[in-house]
């Protein structure tokens, strides 16, 4: 008996979405044709806990509104339905050969490291911003605590500013101006606020943040630093504000993709694929089967929670199709084993095509509504709070934790 290993870099909602979708809609079709060969999947990340990133914005205004317990799920529990199928390993990948087919995995809290052969590899292990808040800096302990900071300053601050125009910044923006509504809220943005907008709704997510008594300042953070209690915000057009509060909401700072091969990637430290469906292209030399890159680390990008659901099951399908291939199985015409796997099905080998929801986003500017657009046309602003002002999209935490938001096959 032959166990095929699939490596996972990265266990928050790349790795997590890629776990369950195939241990939920690929694997169980697969054993079918597989022989006496079997799969298990090996997770690598430094994390131990979940992050729902998505409600930050509201977490951050205090503890009750999102308890931490809400948007901090351990990962142990949320796969341990897989058994012995799945294994997680608690460290940070810090090396990868192709020759070897072998990632370097440096273990959390000093335990050492290990060598972790695999059969095929998913790169997921995303970006980070400059602030805890927005994504987890490898212990979900050091967001719990940016939090915590926020939820004892907020209510004494008379003047805060959020640096970033999209939506983390506006979101952020809107959520204390409705929580504090005395307090000065300044918004700094380097260009357009929302610029993949279309102009009507940067409009009206400008009038909704002016009816707010947010103001929008068009510039950009240069510097920061401390002045006793309050914090010194130096902008680009010579200006300097001084203010209690400052959150950084700009977005990305760092790829984490230091343990990649450099010709692997692009100029801004991303994975390049060499098709639609999330293959990495490699440097042409190095073996670089079986091996797939989802998430914000790939070269392209747009960062969205929207596209990442449609790279995974693009991902996962390309991962099936190799693995049919390898094991000689039928995997054309209607009676083929592809057509049980959803969007796989069809008359040729064809896979899932890549075909993420475009123009599509919901953006809220405190709870009772915002601006957003689907599939290019605009929402109302009551749309928008039923959809996601009201609560986050809390209510999606638990099935992506648990996997239930993929069907079991």
């Amino acid at each position: 008996m032959s166990v095929h290993e699939i490596l996972v870099l990265g266990g928050n909602f790349g790795g997590f979405n890629v776990v369950h979708h195939l241990q939920r809609q690929v694997l169980p079709i697969l054993k079918k044709s597989a022989g006496d060969t079997t799969f298990h999947i090996t997770l690598v990340t430094p994390n131990s806990h979940f992050f729902f990133k998505i409600a930050a914005p509201r977490a951050l205004i205090n503890a009750e509104l999102i308890p931490e317990e809400k948007i901090f799920k351990p990962l142990s529990e949320a796969f341990k339905q897989y058994k012995d199928s799945v294994t997680v390993v608690q460290g940070k990948a810090v090396g990868l050969s192709s020759e070897t087919r072998t990632v370097s995995v440096e273990l959390v809290g000093g335990a050492g490291s290990n060598e972790l052969k695999y059969d095929s590899l998913f790169i997921a292990t995303g970006t980070n911003s400059a602030s805890p808040l927005w994504t987890l800096h490898d212990d979900h302990k050091i967001t719990i605590d940016a939090l915590h900071k926020l939820h004892a300053a907020l209510p004494n601050a008379k003047t805060v500013l959020v640096s970033g125009g999209g939506p983390v910044g506006v979101e952020t923006s809107g959520e204390i101006a409705a929580a504090y509504p005395t307090v000065k809220v300044t918004l700094v943005s380097g260009g357009e606020i929302l610029s993949t907008l279309k102009a009507g709704n940067i409009a009206k997510a400008k009038k909704l943040l002016a009816d707010a008594k947010v103001e929008i300042v068009n510039a950009r953070v240069t510097k920061t630093y401390s002045e006793g209690a309050s914090t010194v915000v130096e902008l680009d057009k010579g200006e300097a504000r001084t203010v209690d509060i400052y959150i950084d909401g700009r977005g990305v700072e760092k790829v984490n993709s230091e343990y990649i091969p450099k010709t692997w990637l692009d100029a801004t430290g991303r994975v390049t694929t060499r098709d639609s469906y999330f293959r990495v292209k490699g440097d042409n030399q190095a073996d670089v089967s079986n091996t797939y890159a989802v998430g914000d680390i790939v070269a392209g990008s747009t960062n969205t929670a929207i596209e990442l659901d449609a790279q995974v099951a693009t991902a996962a399908s390309s991962f099936a199709v190799d693995v049919l291939k390898k094991l000689g199985a039928k995997a054309g015409g209607s009676g083929g084993l592809l057509s049980f796997i959803p969007g796989l099905g069809g008359k040729s080998l064809a896979q899932k095509e890549f075909k993420p929801m475009k123009d599509t986003i919901v953006v809220p500017i405190g709870p009772n509504g915002g601006v957003g657009q689907v599939l290019g046309w605009s929402l109302p602003s009551f749309a928008v709070k039923k959809g996601k002002a009201e609560k986050f999209l809390l209510e999606l935490c638990e099935p992506v934790v648990t996997g239930t938001k993929f069907a079991q096959v």
